[in-house]
This record gives structure tokens, C-alpha cells and sequence, in this order.
């Protein structure tokens, strides 16, 4: 494919360029050849800058309750006092982990449920979920910083709740890096690559890739740019597909009927610079998706033919940091996708048009931002996100279409030592063109949240600083277009308010970080 092709040599061109750099040293350090490969291990550098620091998480909640859980907030919101002391070594093995785990229940005898009416709700309640990192770091004579990085991630199967030994892991990463003395970082293999986070929402909204490929970037002190491409193919017939079929040799065999990878290409710029003593960054983003043409085979085996389709995706990062006793930080984030990059690389994307592709009618278009505001005494953390979002098909009353919003605020305040009492307020809403399909009439579904809380939090009293242990109680409101989305068997059409009540613990330390 030519996006792949392209985005490859470029690659291969900045790989060219730093090995014929590094040709040269070795020209000059003949007499270096004799001693070992691996350095004694230097002191540590100082605290790594915050806005050059890499959380990588699972892509963003589906609508629906139990969506893929995510992760902690980007290490750029969180300068916090402790990130030398959490700051893996240069050489040899680093542990990291994410984690959190939720007991409680829905005063009513029953497990806890997550509300959402729209793409993003607020993570009030959630299910448990931990991802645990693994590194080997090594320090060459040249100065060459490597790292291998494997992540296994678990989900809310716990053996304790379900009496049942099968928790299965996922892979969500697998990588090695090569940082260069020239600010030159090469990297390939699977991994999650994002940048920052609106934390009390779980959302990436501007790079956000969970990709199987290869990468560069560059850094300098007021600036960094970096350019990746990757590949997926999901196991769905809507990209593979297999049939049994007879076989002269050995009777029978599988041949692969679809066989067709989603190319993503990404490019990012960020510049950082210093208005009247505030800490500030602008940062662009782009992205290139491209699916090849196929043929599917329908049940009764007939052919279907599946055109080629496309994405692009735009958007920038406004960023400031370090003011309200320095731990404050703001940002806002703006994106426009078209064709597949509207859709969730991880899912096939769905309200295709006639020749099933998503280009060019389908569109998602976000505004969003996130924030904290920190004091020794008190913290208040904020998100909000605004999204339309328009399929590809046909239909201009279609239900998938339509603006939705969240916002969502949570002040906590000293109470006695390490311990905070706070309160989550949030409120969720979507906008859908088309009509309901039980009443057949024009309805907005909206939850408001509340949700005071106990928080007891050893390590600081920052909005991002963990572990944390959280006792909660949660009171969901969902208006009649909310409670009109369940089905009508659902025994949950009948309570328009919905309780949790239970104990939280979240931790994470080197989650991922470069």
C-alpha cells in the first residue's frame, strides 16, 4: 500500500541517517573498541520534564457499561514532588504497574454499573483493572539508552468474585527503544502511543494509537517532533476472514478468504516556551489511516466486494503547567477525523456507506479540556469534552448521529493528616438526529452524577498523586430518554436513580514512562 511504503522509507531515511552518524564515531573511537559494552551505572539525571514523559493506555470507553477499562493521566499533568523517586533506573530491571480494584454495591443487592449515555462518561465508577510493566534497560558505551517494555494487562475477572481460574492476559505492549545522544528515539514492536489525557474522563482526544509498528523522534530542549506507522488487522470479517475447504492432500484445510491490514500513519510537532513565567506548549497532530479493497464471502457463499477506504485526522494541544504553587496544569485539545480515523482503531467501524467504506461521509469533530488546580491544603480537578459525531450511511435520522457532551468537576479538601473528603459532580448528555425507537419520538438522553468520597492518600494530596484508597457512594439520575435506551424486558427501566456503594483502591508508579 502507498501509505505504508512511504511512511516506511521516511522511516528507514532518519534510520540511514543517525547509523551513518554513528559510523563516523566509530571511526573515532577505535580505541574505545576494547572496553565493555555495557557502562557502569551513572548517576541519576535530573527530574525528566513532564511534558516529555509517555503514559500509554487502552483505547478510550465504549458507550455501553464494562467497556475496556483504561488507564492513569499522562505524566504531564502530574508534576509531582515524587517523580525522582519514581523514576526507573538506567540500567538493568524496572517494575512498573497500574492497577485499580472496586468492591461495593448497588444498594439494591446487585453489582455496581457504570452510566453512560455518551462515548466518554466520567470515571466515578469502574471496573477493576491492572496492567503490570516489565523493562531491561541498557546504557552503551556510546550513550545509547535501550529498553525493551512488555506489558500484560488483566481485566475485572477476579478469581475472588467470579469462583472462576481463567483470567486471561493481554499483550499491550511489546517494544524496544534506542535513545540516541543527539535527541534521535527509534522504536518498533506493539505498543499503546498516546500523549495527554482529560483524566476524570478516561479520553484521549488527540493521539490516541494502539499500533504494531515503528517509529522516530527528535528532541531538543524548546521542541520535539515525532512520525510513526503501523498496522492492524482485526480478527473480524469486516478485515479477515477464513473458510474450511477441501484440500487434495490432506482432505480438508483453512484458507484465508480476507486478509486486509488498516495502515495508521502519525505525525506530531510540539513547541514549548515561556509566557510571563507560566510554562506553556502548542503541539499538532496529524494522522493518515488506509484500508486495502477485499472480498467478503457471505453465509450462504456468495461474494461481497468491500472498496477501499481511507481516513485523516487533524488536530492541536494547547498546554500550560506550573502555576497555583506549580502543580497546576490546563489543557485544551481540538481534533477533526474523516473516514476510519472517526472510528476506534480497535473496532470495525460501523454505518458504512453502500460500498462499505467510511470515506467520505463519515466525520467526528472534539473539542475538549482538562485540568487540575493544586494547593497544599485543597485540589480541584475538571474535564469537559464536546463531540459530534456523523457515519457514513445514508440516513440523516439516524441515532448514531448526533453532538453529545460530559462535564465533570471534583474538589477535595484536607481533612486530617493524609486524609481528604471531596465530591464528583458530573453531568452527561447526547443529542442523537434520529428519533426513539420505543416511543418514536425526538428524545435527549442525560445523567447527573454525584458522588462524595473519603480519600486517603499517603503519598500527596494532589488530584493526581497515588495510590489512593477511596471510599465512595454514587447517585446517578437518568432522565426517561436515558432509562428509554435500555430494552423493554430490562428490569432496569424502573429505577431512574442508581447507587453505588463501595471502596476503590488506584495505584500506579513507572506506568510506562520514558
Amino acid at each position: 500500500m502507498s501509505l505504508l511504503r512511504t511512511s516506511a522509507l521516511a522511516l528507514l531515511g532518519v534510520l540511514a541517517l543517525e547509523v551513518s552518524a554513528l559510523a563516523q564515531d566509530d571511526v573515532d573511537d577505535t580505541a574505545a573498541d576494547t572496553e565493555p559494552s555495557i557502562a557502569p551505572e551513572p548517576s541519576p539525571e535530573a527530574s525528566p520534564d513532564p511534558d516529555k514523559m509517555d503514559v500509554e493506555e487502552p483505547p478510550p470507553s465504549e458507550v455501553t457499561p464494562g467497556a475496556t477499562p483504561e488507564t492513569p493521566p499522562d505524566a504531564t499533568v502530574t508534576a509531582s514532588a515524587t517523580a525522582d523517586a519514581d523514576k526507573p533506573p538506567e540500567t538493568g530491571f524496572a517494575f512498573g504497574s497500574y492497577g485499580r480494584v472496586s468492591m461495593g454495591s448497588d444498594l439494591r443487592g446487585g453489582a455496581p454499573e457504570r452510566i453512560s449515555v455518551v462515548a466518554h462518561p466520567p470515571r466515578i465508577v469502574e471496573p477493576s483493572y491492572v496492567e503490570t510493566d516489565l523493562y531491561y534497560r541498557w546504557l552503551t558505551r556510546k550513550g545509547v539508552k535501550l529498553r525493551t517494555v512488555t506489558t500484560l494487562a488483566f481485566d475485572d475477572t477476579l478469581f475472588h468474585y467470579t469462583g472462576e481460574f481463567d483470567a486471561q492476559p493481554a499483550l499491550r505492549n511489546l517494544f524496544l527503544e534506542a535513545r540516541l545522544p543527539s535527541g534521535l528515539t527509534l522504536w518498533a514492536g506493539s505498543r499503546m502511543y498516546r500523549g495527554d489525557d482529560i483524566y476524570l474522563l478516561d479520553y484521549w482526544p488527540l493521539d490516541d494509537v494502539n499500533t504494531l509498528g515503528a517509529g522516530a523522534s527528535f528532541e531538543k530542549k524548546r521542541w520535539n517532533a515525532a512520525v510513526h506507522v503501523g498496522t492492524n488487522r482485526l480478527l473480524d470479517p469486516f478485515q479477515y476472514q477464513t473458510d474450511d475447504v477441501a484440500a487434495p492432500d490432506t482432505g480438508a484445510t483453512t484458507i484465508e478468504v480476507l486478509d486486509r491490514q488498516r495502515v495508521i500513519a502519525t505525525a506530531m510537532a510540539t513547541a514549548f516556551f515561556d509566557v510571563a513565567g507560566l510554562h506553556t506548549k502548542a503541539k499538532l497532530y496529524a494522522e493518515l489511516q488506509e484500508l486495502a479493497s477485499g472480498q467478503r464471502q457471505r453465509a450462504d457463499d456468495t461474494i461481497e466486494e468491500l472498496a477501499a477506504d481511507h481516513g485523516v485526522s487533524l488536530g492541536a494541544q494547547l498546554g500550560a503547567w506550573g502555576f497555583g504553587g506549580g502543580a497546576s496544569h490546563a489543557n485544551l485539545f481540538v481534533r477533526y477525523a474523516k473516514g476510519l480515523s472517526a472510528f476506534d482503531e480497535l473496532a470495525a467501524p460501523r454505518g458504512l456507506d453502500q460500498k462499505f467504506s467510511s470515506w467520505p461521509g463519515a466525520s467526528e469533530f472534539v473539542v475538549g479540556t482538562g485540568a487540575a488546580l493544586e494547593h497544599r491544603l485543597f485540589n480541584v480537578a475538571g474535564a469537559a469534552y464536546a463531540r459530534r459525531f456523523v457515519d457514513a450511511d445514508a440516513s440523516t435520522r439516524d441515532r448514531d448521529d448526533g453532538w453529545e457532551y460530559a462535564a465533570d468537576v471534583r474538589p477535595q479538601v484536607a481533612v486530617a493528616g493524609d486524609v481528604m473528603a471531596g465530591i464528583d459532580l458530573s453531568y452527561q448528555a447526547r443529542f442523537p438526529r434520529g428519533v426513539s425507537p420505543t416511543t418514536l419520538l425526538a428524545a435527549d438522553p442525560a445523567v447527573f452524577q454525584i458522588a462524595p468520597m473519603v480519600v486517603y492518600a499517603p503519598m500527596g494530596r494532589g488530584a493526581h498523586d497515588r495510590p489512593q484508597l477511596r471510599l465512595v457512594w454514587r447517585a446517578a439520575h437518568l432522565n426517561d430518554a436515558a432509562l428509554d435506551l435500555y430494552a423493554v424486558s430490562d428490569p432496569r427501566r424502573a429505577h431512574a436513580w442508581v447507587h453505588f456503594l463501595g471502596v476503590q483502591a488506584e495505584w500506579w508508579f513507572n506506568s510506562s514512562t520514558r
